[in-house]
């Protein structure tokens, strides 16, 4: 593997005992969330601030802010520096997947749904809900999810149960299927649509796997 062009902060070794959440605000838990999730792109302070509605300065703060807590690494081309997910921090890990599994910013309604889909997480790793439903809430026209199995054995057994729980509701679940070795292949050979559902979805559950994945396709 080619070595990194992104170095470490010196402060990239997190106290044990210190709070996983402490220390970090709601601006920036969703520019890791961003810069996590959304990896193929180069984010520096100017194309970050629009996102998360910040002045220049402000994002420029917030970046240097979470490179010196060791959470990101850097990059300089030319005059500008810029930012990615510090993937080989174990500390950083954990602390992506408590903010992904978090889902502040998600609507009653979308919340509604993953309270829902839990009754399919016996018979899988991870539960990743995107597409329409995020944006569209009541008004979408169906429920895209994608599945990751525990094994490939369990695919009939879920469908069944998927069946079953569309003859009852108004909006019907899609299910997607992939084990975990498919989504990292996908990554890897960056996938337009499985990239799209990364940067969007909702961790309904599996944290824990999906972040793993995730850091894996980008070291």
């Amino acid at each position: 593997m080619a070595k990194s062009l992104y170095i470490t902060s010196s402060y990239s070794t997190i106290t044990k005992g210190d709070s996983i959440m402490a220390d970090i605000t709601d601006n920036g838990k969703k520019a890791l969330r961003l810069i996590f999730t959304d990896y193929l792109a180069d984010y520096n302070s100017y194309n970050l601030k629009d996102k998360l509605g910040l002045s220049n300065a402000g994002s420029l703060k917030l970046l240097r802010s979470l490179h010196e807590k060791g959470f990101l690494m850097d990059r300089k081309m030319g005059n500008a520096i810029f930012y990615k997910a510090n993937v080989s921090n174990e500390y950083v890990l954990k602390l992506m997947e408590l903010i992904l599994m978090e889902n502040e910013s998600a609507s009653p309604y979308v919340k509604g749904w993953m309270v829902e889909l839990q009754a399919f997480s016996q018979l899988t790793d991870a539960i990743l809900l995107f597409g329409s439903l995020l944006k569209k809430g009541k008004n979408a026209h169906d429920v895209d999810v994608f599945f990751i199995l525990k094994n490939t054995k369990d695919y009939q057994k879920l469908q069944g149960k998927i069946d079953d729980f569309n003859k009852k509701g108004r909006l019907k679940v899609h299910p997607l299927y992939l084990t975990k070795n498919d989504l990292l292949e996908k990554l890897k050979q960056k996938d337009p649509p499985i990239i799209d559902m990364v940067r969007s979805c909702v961790v309904v559950s599996g944290g824990e796997l999906f972040v793993e994945v995730v850091a894996h396709a980008q070291k």
